[in-house]
């Protein structure tokens, strides 16, 4: 009876249990449905934004759950026809909040509609997606991350990323990345900078990540891969070059570690903690070359094993003593110095610095201390002399006799180089009847020079006994302030009866420390707008900065003065990593006369300085208020350098053309910008100078001046690159579309003058930049990749000039002598929106230079046809007059070259173009920058 009793309950509610889950699927359709009504009630009536789309809010969570409910056949087809009408409500709510600046709801509407398609409901429906539905992703993915809402983020930025639009995709990794950073999911932060480095490559941001990565997790493989590759696009990187030093010492690759802190150092000169590090490289790479030797028997081997490491100990010292200006109580570098002070048996110095230590005194006291160290062993000899033993009074005569063995020197040239070091090995022989006692040995140079020898003077000599001999070694380290001079070295040997030996002398030559020389080849001014510098415009001052000296300036430094009124519009300081011997650095000064200046020239003050302190300038250029501005006069530059037969090139910052000379002069037209680049010398990736680009560089000189003058572009909206490395490459054409990005009214111009090459396996062609082989392409400019770029945003129209061919110069071993490239037709990319694209020659041709003009024969007829027209000359007339000229030109030295032009399909009003800014030229307004998700 109890049994069925307790059944009868069981079964009672289990059917209570149906009626309520099946009520809860009704009363879910129900109040959907109500909500939804309410809703179109409020819009219908115009009613309040909010509280209409908190009904529709409502109606959606309350279909989900009918669509969750058990036993909900009966209500699936009025809920998908609800969801369906819903459907796109949501996206108009998403974007007024959105334009509300309401993230938290414009993220639930946003979410709303990208998860709505994706419902187990319509899996067999595609419902069709807006046309900005990639913008609405990204919106709903940033408000979520800014809510913390990260589960929800990653899944809305990895959505973003399959819809495949580029617009964004850099940030949704970037976004992604920062989550799973602040998660420490590091396997998961690898994978996703992996992915975007493969399709940045150049980006270093997502790099320095995975550096991160890798130290977080301490995978060192890993990290120095990561390092590596991010040394592949910046060489000379200060953000991970410090990293892979500091590991290259802790493996003890000391040598590997030095070269990075030598580079780093001529970088940033200033960086203390860099200053200790390249001290502690080069005292371990002395300690490790010393140690080799410590089991090597023969005097000569280790003699010139010692003598390898005295150049880094000298540096070491240098270093040491630079640290110990600035932390004298730190007793880690006071150990180095006096490590060094041992191994260059500099025992004085050893033993005063030793004592500081052990007494913890300050390194300040080390002068005091060495001074009365020297006065207090002057006084020894004679208070010895009155404690030892006399020396033996001798009863036969000794005959002593010095005789010079060998000349050691660093670099085998038997020269005594400034920086480097040498040593003397001489035998005394004693062939007297008597015993020769106390043998003093004194080293000297007759004219004074051993001032710049840093090594023991004296040797204790001992004692020879009559018919025997002993060999004795001088070291030392010579002084960076060594002239070039004939230097007459003295050995001594005095014995303490008097009976000493003859001098002997050794006659050597010294050479003076290989050093830049640095002086300002040529300089020029230019004007930003027509042809003189006025009140209220800009200016600039180009100098030719050249290195005639016989070693590469480092860290050259320029500091610019400008008198009162005149404004930089740069930075006042500019660094140039280094200048090789005979090359020349270009640099560009801005400024801004305001209208209050009063005189009638402004002068630039310039100081130039460099790491060595070798080459100091102090210059004044002057420019007249309205004075027309040509080509500066040559300057004669003499390039022979002696004694160590440096030849510096003649070079002049202009050259003469009469493209230069009456510019036709248009109006500023704010939205035009700029990007001018030149690749001529291609040294860098170890090629010959065959394989350079003659006069690229002044190609794009002189289409820059064009810009400027003739074609309205502000002098603060074009960007002059000569030699462009691929980190600049993209960083310019980064800020290019950054300009037109943020005005819809922009032109922009891209002119490019150097190597182009192909993909071999695809055929894709490339710009190359100058430290780029074709092994690398890929890390060039691709021409597809461009065109893109240019029509990603609504502008007026965008402009691209190329003196290159695509034929990939590199893979010949033939000279290309005045050739841009071999004939390999490429695959070339078609350009889209308002892109129209002018090149200097045809797919299977070589773009050739025109010698007599110091330019290339498409730059130059193409400028030649503007500067003809008086600027008046339409994008069609340009291309038929600059391509009949070129043919007739380059058919006469028979290599016929034939320009083309490409232009989107779309553009149609391209051919009436003129890129001679009217006179009437207006400005539009500003727009505004703030991004939003727009219909």
């Amino acid at each position: 009876m109890k049994r069925r009793f307790t059944l009868t309950i069981v079964m009672m509610l289990l059917v209570v249990c149906g009626k309520a889950l099946a009520q809860d699927a009704a009363s879910a359709s129900q109040h959907a449905n109500q909500q939804y009504v309410l809703y179109e009630s409020e819009r219908d009536k115009g009613g309040t934004p909010d509280v209409m789309y908190g009904y529709l809010l409502e109606s959606y969570r309350e279909y989900l759950k009918v669509l969750s409910a058990p036993d909900n056949e009966s209500y699936l087809t009025g809920t998908k026809n609800r969801l369906r009408s819903i459907y796109p409500c949501l996206l108009d709510a998403a974007i007024y909040y959105s334009n509300q600046r309401d993230a938290a709801k414009g993220l639930d509407f946003a979410a709303a509609y990208i998860e709505l398609p994706q419902l187990q409901i319509f899996q067999s429906e595609l419902l069709p997606r807006a046309s900005n539905y990639s913008s609405v992703v990204y919106f709903a993915a940033v408000a979520a991350y800014g809510q913390q809402k990260f589960s929800q983020a990653i899944d809305l930025f990895n959505e973003y990323l399959r819809t495949g639009d580029k617009t964004q995709e850099k940030d949704c990794y970037v976004y992604l990345n920062l989550i799973y950073m602040s998660q420490k999911n590091y396997a998961e932060q690898e994978r996703v900078l992996e992915e975007a480095i493969a399709k940045y490559p150049v980006s270093l941001d997502f790099l320095y990540n995975l550096v991160n990565v890798h130290i977080a997790t301490n995978d060192m493989p890993k990290l120095l891969s990561a390092i590596d590759r991010i040394l592949q696009v910046d060489p000379n990187n200060q953000q991970v070059l410090p990293i892979k030093a500091r590991i290259m010492e802790m493996q003890g690759k000391n040598e590997e570690a030095l070269e990075i802190y030598k580079r780093l150092y001529a970088l940033s000169p200033n960086s203390f903690e860099l200053l200790t590090g390249l001290a502690r490289a080069n005292f371990n790479v002395a300690t490790e070359i010393v140690n080799s030797g410590l089991k090597i028997a023969n005097d000569a081997e280790y003699a010139l094993i010692r003598q390898r490491a005295s150049g880094y100990l000298l540096e070491a010292k240098d270093l040491f003593l630079k640290i110990l200006e600035k932390e004298p109580t730190s007793k880690k570098y006071m150990q180095g110095l006096a490590g060094v002070y041992q191994y260059m048996d500099m025992k004085p110095e050893y033993e005063v610095l030793s004592k500081i230590i052990a007494d913890g005194a300050s390194y300040e006291t080390f002068s005091s201390r060495l001074l009365a160290y020297n006065e207090a062993m002057k006084k020894m000899p004679a208070a010895a002399a009155t404690e030892n033993e006399p020396v033996p009074v001798p009863l036969e005569p000794a005959q002593l006799v010095i005789r010079v063995d060998s000349f050691m020197d660093g670099n085998n040239n038997k020269v005594i180089d400034a920086g480097e070091s040498f040593a003397v090995e001489f035998t005394i022989e004693n062939r007297g009847k008597g015993d020769a006692y106390n043998i003093r040995l004194r080293f000297s140079e007759q004219q004074g020079y051993d001032e710049y020898f840093d090594g023991p003077r004296e040797l204790d000599g001992g004692n020879i006994l009559a018919g025997a001999s002993k060999t004795y070694t001088f070291r030392y380290l010579v002084k960076k302030e060594m002239p070039t001079a004939l230097a007459k070295i003295n050995i001594y040997a005095f014995e303490a009866n008097g009976f000493d030996a003859d001098p002997a002398e050794l006659v050597v030559n010294t050479q003076e420390y290989a050093m830049p020389r640095l002086r300002v080849a040529d300089h020029q001014f230019f004007a930003a707008d027509g042809s003189s510098i006025t009140l209220g415009k800009n200016g600039r001052l180009t100098l030719a900065l050249q290195n005639y000296g016989a070693k590469t300036a480092r860290n050259v430094k320029l500091n610019f003065k400008l008198p009162r009124n005149v404004f930089t519009t740069d930075m006042p300081e500019m660094v140039v990593d280094s200048i090789a011997p005979g090359e020349v650095a270009t640099l560009d000064y801005g400024f801004l006369v305001n209208k209050r200046f009063d005189g009638d020239s402004i002068a630039v003050m310039v100081t130039v300085t460099e790491d060595t302190h070798s080459s100091y300038l102090n210059e004044a250029y002057k420019v007249k208020l309205g004075e027309y501005l040509t080509a500066s006069s040559a300057i004669k530059i003499q390039g022979n350098v002696t004694p160590r037969k440096v030849v510096a090139k003649d070079y002049h910052l202009t050259f003469d053309s009469e493209l230069l000379e009456d510019i036709p002069v248009g109006a500023v037209n704010p939205h035009r910008y700029a990007l001018v680049i030149g690749n001529e010398d291609y040294s860098m990736t170890g090629a010959n100078a065959e394989i350079n680009v003659p006069y690229a560089v002044n190609d794009a000189l002189v289409f820059r001046e064009y810009c400027v003058r003739t074609f309205g572009v502000p002098d603060s909206q074009i960007r002059l690159v000569p030699n462009a490395t691929a980190g600049m490459m993209h960083e310019q054409l980064d800020w290019l579309m950054n300009m037109a990005s943020a005005d819809p009214e922009a032109e922009l111009i891209f002119y490019y003058s150097g190597h182009g090459n192909n993909d071999e396996a695809t055929k894709e062609p490339y710009l190359l930049p100058v430290d780029i082989t074709g092994k690398n392409i890929r890390l060039g400019i691709s021409l597809a990749d461009l065109y893109k770029r240019l029509s990603s945003y609504p502008i007026k129209g965008a402009y691209v000039f190329l003196d290159a061919c695509f034929s990939g110069g590199y893979k010949s071993n033939a000279p290309l002598i005045a050739q841009k490239g071999v004939r390999v037709v490429p695959r070339m990319g078609v350009p889209q929106g308002h892109t129209l694209s002018f090149s200097s020659s045809s797919g299977d041709q070589t773009s050739s230079v025109y010698h007599d003009k110091k330019q290339g024969y498409y730059t130059y007829f193409l400028i030649k046809a503007i500067k003809d027209a008086g600027g008046n000359i339409t994008m069609k007339q340009l291309f038929e007059k600059t391509n009949a000229d070129v043919k007739q030109a380059t058919a006469l030295i028979g290599k016929m070259q034939e320009p083309q032009y490409m232009v989107s399909p779309t553009w149609t009003e391209w051919a009436d173009i003129q890129l001679m800014t009217p006179a009437d030229s207006g400005s539009a307004g500003a727009t505004d920058g703030q991004q939003t998700v727009a219909e």
